[in-house]
């Protein structure tokens, strides 16, 4: 019984030294001359690292300003009486699009090899961005419009009167642009 547990034990040492032992390049079949890290690249893609994963965690905080702002629209006027005072809505907005747009600034600066082509829910992601990015410039403009249209007693007409609906395209194209990235596609 003695001589199977140090045996067991001898074979466990030599595993634990040879398996956790560093491998060589030459171990793994490659020569150093084949294979070349150019340090710019290394270091451009340890920016592009950093900056998409400021983006990653400003996007989740961006999701939830965006919420917030869309659960206190009801608080923006008041349908049956004169204006409503409450500021509440428009000031998460405001949060929000700066919150968005240097979400957005991290991602466009974020440098990209030539040679890399976006895929899968890497692609999903950015075309959703073709939805939401032009209407998070268009929706506060729409809302400035329309609160200065409440403020004067008139009622909001055209695209203006659309505030609310464009808003609500904008929070599901973001928030799906979002949950792409925690899907492989």
């Amino acid at each position: 019984m003695f001589r199977k547990f140090m045996a067991t034990v001898f074979l466990v040492s030599i595993y634990s030294t040879t398996a956790f032992a560093e491998l060589s390049l030459n171990d793994l079949g490659f020569k150093k001359e084949d294979i070349k890290v150019d340090s710019k690249t290394v270091q451009m893609m340890e920016v592009r690292k950093n900056k998409l994963q400021i983006h990653q965690k400003l996007g989740l905080a961006t999701m939830a300003a965006m919420t917030a702002t869309l659960l206190l629209s009801d608080t923006a006027e008041s349908e049956d009486g004169p204006y409503n005072t409450n500021n509440a809505h428009k000031y998460a907005g405001i949060a929000t699009g700066l919150m968005y747009w240097t979400t957005a600034y991290f991602s466009l600066t974020a440098p990209k090899p030539d040679d890399m082509k976006d895929n899968g829910s890497t692609k999903i992601h950015k075309t959703l961005a073709w939805v939401h990015a032009p209407l998070m410039a268009l929706v506060p403009v729409l809302g400035y419009l329309h609160d200065q249209n409440n403020k004067k007693g008139k009622a909001s007409t055209g695209l203006v009167s659309a505030h609310g609906s464009l808003a609500t395209v904008a929070y599901a194209a973001f928030m799906a642009a979002g949950l792409t990235m925690y899907f492989d596609f």
